[in-house]
């Protein structure tokens, strides 16, 4: 008999915490204005700090989330790539009903199509149709000749940190970390692998650190590069996790489920009326002041809202498609 290899639910659990990290990032940023921060700000604000650094944490949530993707490899398949496209339509059309309802006035047709209302799902279906020979060019190189590609790619995409001449965008962003994430699995050395875990917290804290060294010297524009998913030391922070976290294999059907509707938070939760429906939820807990747990609980909430969504839409899909097969027969 042969057994299928299940999902390891250490990882589709680190997804989870994954997204729960970038749905608090977006929310954090918007309401207390930390995309573009001054150093005027240092006086104003007595939260600063807390915020830069819960900031920076949430800004490895999305290297995280697709170095899982490149850690094992994504293995291309029509069904699975229609089926977020068909998720990013209809978050697209609910975000449209949505702002109608909410400001009274028809929004922009362009709403429909959230495809294009988010650079990270644009980019990751991009990545995801040319996986193929992104793995069949992975499979031909040796480590040093990977390597080579990987650093190439970097000074181009980086470049677009220090200046706008020099820009890569989202997908080469994405490619980068693919391409970093199976170098990892392929050839990192065992050593580091066996002590991935202290790796880990020494490169978190150097950037953790770096952060607070930028508040304290009222240096705040370098949090952008420190934060940024361009930078290598995010993208090996969320590598040495990853290999930490694989080790504690588990199966939990639950956490598995769960895990299958993960975008649909991204997608309805950053959709144009999902910025405003779910910040009422951030306000009424957290106020106009930046507290940790509030953030953190509303984040959780609005996850699992989200993910109840998500199952009635796919159950709703489920039953329309067996009606019409029995039609059909």
């Amino acid at each position: 008999m042969v057994q299928t290899k299940k999902r390891n639910s250490s990882i589709e659990l680190l997804r989870i915490i994954a997204m729960i990290d970038i749905v608090m990032f977006h929310y954090l940023s918007r309401n207390f204005n930390l995309y573009a921060v001054e150093n005027s700000r240092i006086a104003e604000d007595v939260n600063l700090w807390k915020e830069m650094i819960f900031q920076y944490i949430g800004y490895l949530g999305v290297p995280c989330f697709m170095f899982i993707s490149g850690y094992y490899g994504i293995k291309f398949k029509w069904g699975r790539f229609g089926g977020i496209v068909e998720q990013c339509f209809f978050y697209g059309i609910v975000s449209f009903v949505g702002l109608w309802l909410i400001n009274g006035n028809r929004p922009p047709f362009y709403e429909l199509l959230a495809i294009n209302n988010y650079w990270f799902m644009v980019s990751y279906l991009m990545v995801m149709l040319i996986s193929p020979a992104l793995n069949s060019i992975i499979g031909s190189l040796d480590s040093k000749q990977l390597l080579l590609v990987i650093l190439s790619l970097y000074a181009v995409d980086f470049g677009g940190v220090i200046s706008s001449h020099s820009v890569g965008g989202g997908f080469a962003t994405l490619m980068m970390i693919y391409l970093v994430a199976r170098w990892m699995r392929l050839y990192l050395p065992e050593l580091l692998k066996k002590h991935s875990v202290w790796c880990f917290l020494i490169l978190l804290l150097i950037q953790v650190s770096l952060v607070s060294a930028c508040y304290l010297f009222q240096h705040i524009g370098i949090k952008v590069i420190i934060g940024s998913y361009d930078n290598i030391v995010n993208i090996l922070i969320v590598g040495f996790l990853v290999i930490t976290i694989e080790k504690y294999h588990f199966h939990n059907k639950f956490i598995n489920y769960v895990a299958l509707s993960n975008l649909s938070v991204y997608l309805l939760s950053e959709s144009g009326w999902g910025q405003i429906f779910f910040n009422d939820l951030y306000i009424a807990w957290g106020g106009n002041e930046f507290q940790v747990l509030p953030y953190l609980l509303s984040s959780v909430i609005v996850f699992a809202v989200i993910i109840v969504i998500d199952k009635i839409r796919i159950l709703i899909r489920t039953s329309i498609f067996k009606v019409i097969n029995l039609i059909k027969k």
